[in-house]
């Protein structure tokens, strides 16, 4: 998949969740349903016997997935309003069935992805689904906005020579980098330090 760690595409937000309740039977079952970290809380008040949740939490209970159910399709959301250090841009996405959309705040642009047909996020399709771009797009700014979401803003120390230089350096020095550490761990003759300090994770 798409990039890693502190990125908008599939490789840096699709990880999978281990849950284990240790009184159902169906520990162990998997299940496919797309689900966010913010879904945790509820879960956790829902198993505690509280019956009404707090005003203005995000998230729903994964209770009916992890108890044989299913849960109501909805819309998932991520934002990252500021710039990371492994090369992550100011971006909101919001996922909606198979479609995903990622808006990015530096010149406004989006792109949009079918996750089925296209699960590498190699073709952006908002060219051919304007109507599905355009309605995912104001559910995304509507949900920031209902959420009092802080904003990326214009940096006045900005220099585009420096940000190209920096680009420049996330792509051909850092992105290799990490990807050679990544493959490293992943060998079969890879071997972390004796107590695992100072050892590095492969997220």
């Amino acid at each position: 998949m798409r990039g890693g760690k502190g990125y908008q595409w599939e490789g840096g937000i699709r990880i999978p969740y281990l849950v284990y309740v240790p009184w159902l039977q169906n520990n162990g079952n998997k299940n496919d349903t797309p689900v966010t970290g913010v879904d945790f809380l509820p879960t956790l008040l829902d198993y505690a016997g509280v019956s009404e949740m707090p005003e203005g939490l995000d998230g729903t209970s994964l209770r009916p997935l992890l108890e044989g159910g299913t849960l109501q399709e909805r819309a998932l959301y991520w934002h990252y309003p500021h710039y990371g250090n492994q090369g992550g841009e100011p971006n909101s996405t919001i996922r909606k069935g198979d479609w995903k959309l990622i808006h990015y705040w530096e010149d406004g642009h989006e792109e949009l992805y079918h996750l089925k047909n296209d699960l590498s996020e190699e073709q952006n399709v908002l060219g051919e689904n304007h109507e599905i771009a355009e309605t995912l797009s104001q559910q995304l700014l509507d949900w920031l906005h209902e959420r009092n979401a802080n904003f990326a803003k214009p940096d006045p120390l900005y220099n585009p020579d420096s940000a190209a230089m920096v680009a420049e350096r996330y792509r051909t020095t850092l992105i290799q980098r990490l990807e050679d550490q990544r493959k490293a761990m992943l060998s079969k003759d890879f071997q972390p330090n004796k107590d695992w300090w100072g050892s590095k994770t492969i997220d």
